[in-house]
């Protein structure tokens, strides 16, 4: 068993029906009911050495360091994990409850987002209590049918997004790339996968805002697909990739659907991916785990005196009403509410979290936004470590970090509010978890 122990946990933490959706613009944001449920999933390994570090994975839109914070001190006092030790990922669900605020979206009650983070981390509790001899391996397999980079160079100049039905004729080609890899670090004990890591570089936003019920979106069939190949014990951690420019929607396509067919078939054909790369995977080599974190300074958008205006005027025009949803995309109302509240805070100094583990040759990387393909595609190829998982929305919420190509082009992820600092603060993320891969791969 090459020395390893591990444990494995997951909770079901689905929280009321009542609480606000996250991720989409709505008439009325309050969940109706439950399609499937809402987990936090959580491996704690342990090396010969008796280091241990822990990875949970949650099914929710987003978590910011506050959140973090207070699931990471939970766990810290009821095991003797700590804080710096335990990386937390949302899988970026558009389907499960608000625990902070995004723009004008509500977000729940306090005690409700307590309630529902703590039950959350309780799986990190229970992985560590389950630790048990095991053996680690890697797997590697591509799935191309499933991502598509979002953002359309069209032939009048301008960038769309292929949510806007573009007539496929008006398109000259995407603005980027999608990763096709699928990286799988599956966890054995004795003869058979007890658990697998699936990293692949894909929004969960197939279920969007005409979407009333909780649901983990594609991952959870991906767990239901696992479980149904491998065993029903199987449990699934699935860590986004960066996939801030990356969706389902294939534009070429008008007959495409949303909804839970879509997102059945999104998640049983990447099951088939990831038990492809399980079913041809090399053991870990190496017996070492390691843990590096730095805080990142980065520098604020600034919002122009013009900027300002506007979102004030837009304000006064909506007075007591709110803007109307809708399935993707931003309304004016968010965009003049974030505008006047980073104007408030342009000043203000800010720093992000970038944390990277090796575990023997792989080298796993928790970035905290909504990172563009092109930026995690860069970190694969420079990562000195055999085996590299990129991991968005790890540990904080800071939003979109687009290329520094990405502004000039334009598009949705470049507009201020959805993005929140200057070009080019996803490089400086980017060249950190370099540098720190670096020190622990030396």
């Amino acid at each position: 068993m090459d020395g390893w122990l591990a444990g494995i946990a997951q909770v079901d933490y689905s929280p009321p029906l009542g609480l606000p959706l996250m991720g989409n613009f709505r008439d009325d944001y309050a969940a109706r009911g439950r399609h499937d449920p809402l987990c936090g999933r959580a491996v704690v390994l342990q090396d010969p050495n008796g280091r241990r570090v822990a990875l949970l994975s949650v099914d929710i839109c987003m978590l910011d360091r506050g959140n973090v914070a207070l699931m990471r001190r939970h766990v810290a006092a009821c095991t003797d994990l700590a804080p710096e030790d335990i990386l937390i990922a949302a899988t970026h669900t558009h389907s499960a409850p608000a625990p902070m605020m995004l723009g004008c979206l509500p977000k729940a009650p306090d005690a409700e987002i307590e309630a529902f983070l703590t039950r959350a981390a309780e799986a990190v509790i229970l992985a560590r209590n389950d630790l048990r001899p095991a053996s680690l391996r890697v797997g590697y397999s591509a799935e191309s049918r499933l991502s598509f980079n979002r953002r359309l160079r069209c032939r009048d100049g301008r960038t769309r997004m292929n949510w806007e039905r573009v007539d496929p004729g008006e398109v000259i080609e995407p603005l980027g790339p999608t990763d096709p890899v699928v990286v799988t670090l599956s966890i054995h004990r004795g003869d058979c996968p007890a658990a697998g890591l699936i990293n692949f570089a894909l929004h969960p936003a197939i279920l969007a805002g005409d979407n009333w019920l909780y649901s983990a979106d594609f991952p959870g069939y991906l767990g239901e697909a696992l479980s149904g190949m491998i065993s029903h014990e199987f449990v699934t951690f699935f860590f986004n990739g960066p996939c801030g420019n990356v969706n389902h929607i294939d534009y070429t396509d008008p007959q495409q659907g949303r909804g839970y067919q879509m997102t059945q078939r999104v998640g049983y054909m990447l099951a088939v991916a990831a038990y492809r790369a399980m079913r041809i995977s090399r053991p870990v080599i190496g017996g070492e785990l390691a843990v590096s974190r730095e805080k990142v300074p980065l520098k604020r958008l600034s919002i122009s005196d013009e900027q300002y205006q506007w979102a004030q005027e837009v304000i006064a025009r909506l007075g007591t009403e709110r803007s109307p949803g809708q399935v993707d995309g931003a309304p004016d109302e968010y965009y003049a509410r974030c505008w006047l509240q980073m104007r408030e805070q342009q000043s203000a100094g800010d720093a992000a979290e970038v944390m990277v583990m090796r575990i023997g040759d792989v080298g796993i990387v928790g970035l905290p936004g909504e990172v563009f393909c092109e930026l995690g595609l860069e970190l694969k190829k420079r990562s000195p470590a055999r085996h590299t998982l990129v991991i968005e929305l790890a540990n904080d919420a800071i939003g979109y970090l687009p290329t520094r190509e990405a502004f000039a082009q334009g598009g949705y992820e470049v507009s201020p509010g959805v993005t929140r600092y200057e070009p080019g603060a996803g490089q400086l993320l980017i060249d950190s978890a370099v540098r720190q891969l670096n020190r622990l791969f030396a």
